[in-house]
């Protein structure tokens, strides 16, 4: 068996999930506390995600859909939202640069789009809801 094979096989962790998602996204995603996405890695091995081969097919298969859903222009309900949330300065970059999820909420995304409701009641037991 070659190394990249070897390599493939192995658990995934944080720091390589880090190194994906700036290797698939725009860093203008790369805006969340690192400790947020290390709250995404359990949730990814939940979902049976573990290997390195796994996540890293799992984000290039949804890849193209999450980047077209960030494109989308926000409701009114979500951009009274994020303006409240982010403030005038950060939410005005927003709309400018084009972005508003970082890279935990496309990996959140992805699930969903992946599991549908398995994970939608997942995230609410997460959330409290």
């Amino acid at each position: 068996m070659n190394r990249r094979k070897e390599i493939d096989k192995e658990e995934f962790n944080f720091a390589y999930l880090y190194k994906v998602m700036r290797s698939l996204f725009p860093k203008k995603n790369d805006c969340a506390s690192l400790t947020d996405l290390e709250e995404v890695v359990d949730e990814l091995k939940r979902f049976s995600l573990v290997t390195k081969l796994q996540v890293r097919l799992f984000l290039k298969k949804h890849r193209r859909q999450l980047l077209d859903i960030e494109k989308e222009p926000l409701d009114a309900c979500h951009q009274k939202l994020y303006r409240e949330d982010l403030g005038d300065e950060e939410y005005l970059d927003c709309i400018r640069r084009q972005y508003w999820f970082c890279y935990p909420a496309l990996i959140r995304t992805a699930l969903e789009i992946e599991f549908g409701d398995v994970y939608d009641q997942f995230a609410n037991e997460r959330d409290g809801i």
